[in-house]
């Protein structure tokens, strides 16, 4: 008995001294994103953009930290605008009434999402328009020319490892999608892998949630931003597609937190490989090319869905070998 709990508890403390099948002091690390727990709050963008940028347009915070957001609130062609028609409800939550709610749930630190596109789309079919968006984002997350040598080498894709953790849980989804036309609620992560010369960009993502199954490997062009996509498959996201949100032929409704930590570093190598093989830049290109320069996670949904799902203890950490 005294033998097999000094086992369990010799194994608990090598898997939390260790990362990555290293000592934690082989490596130094930096977490890249601001307020991972949202405790500042955030700022509410526009719907447009105003002289080819958006506008913070409003501030959603519920404590009494004095410190700045650092993250975004964007709703693309998601109906009222969460500022301009905000609804009256409680300090922890802002909304518009009708398509979205975004609320911060302070004992848990985390932050749900509702997006009812059903207020958009009105029933009828979806069709090719742009798909409506609520999304967490957080860019610049640095002035990558301003960064000492040693600074650049984490938020650099040559770093030894890029570790994204998460937890998710879809708390409500309802169905009432018109069955003409491609019809899908997708909860993504997206990095944004911006070259060091300022010349080219990739969208990175994760495919959290998509109500019509599993997803592979994805790489295409993003015609609305004319930026390639590569996106790590629903199996590697979650060690396994079992694991995902989407069990059993539907989505995954559960209070469970469903866990996400991923080394991103061999998927960066494929997109790499990916945009070398199609001659997307013109030129070969090398993950040191490129860095992370910011992230969105959140909603896109097209047709006729409500969906609400939750997320806490977002976060990108960069590990470099001493």
């Amino acid at each position: 008995m005294f033998e097999r709990i000094f086992s369990f508890l010799f194994m608990l403390i090598l898997n939390i001294t260790s990362v990555l099948g290293l000592p934690f002091d082989a490596y130094e690390s930096k977490q890249l994103f601001n307020d991972t727990c949202f405790d500042n709050g955030f700022y509410i963008v526009s719907q447009k953009a105003v002289n080819n940028s958006v506008v913070k347009i409003g501030e959603f915070k519920f404590n009494d930290n004095s410190a700045n957001p650092y993250w975004h609130i964007a709703q693309w062609n998601s109906g009222p605008c969460l500022w301009a028609d905000k609804a009256e409800s409680d300090e922890y939550t802002i909304t518009d009434g009708l398509t979205k709610w975004v609320t911060y749930n302070r004992d848990e630190k985390s932050v749900s999402m509702r997006l009812n596109a059903v207020n958009v789309y009105k029933g009828l079919p979806a069709g090719d328009e742009a798909w409506p968006h609520l999304l967490l984002e957080q860019s610049p997350i640095c002035d990558y020319n301003s960064l000492s040598e040693y600074d650049k080498s984490f938020y650099n894709c040559s770093a030894d490892r890029m570790v994204v953790e998460l937890s998710i849980r879809i708390n409500d989804f309802v169905d009432t999608t018109n069955t003409d036309g491609i019809n899908a609620v997708q909860y993504l992560a997206y990095f944004y892998m911006s070259d060091v010369q300022g010349k080219n960009f990739m969208w990175f993502g994760l495919n959290l949630f998509d109500n019509r199954g599993y997803q592979d490997e994805y790489w295409s062009l993003d015609k609305a931003s004319n930026c390639m996509i590569y996106s790590v498959s629903t199996k590697d996201t979650f060690g396994g597609k079992y694991n995902s949100l989407y069990r059993n032929g539907k989505p995954y409704l559960s209070d469970e937190w469903v866990k996400v930590k991923i080394d991103l570093k061999p998927f960066i190598a494929k997109a790499i490989k990916n945009a070398n093989e199609s001659n997307t830049f013109g030129e070969a290109v090398s993950a040191d090319d490129f860095y992370i320069s910011g992230t969105n996670i959140g909603f896109e949904i097209h047709g006729n869905y409500d969906c609400t799902a939750e997320i806490k203890d977002f976060s990108l950490t960069s590990y470099n070998k001493k």
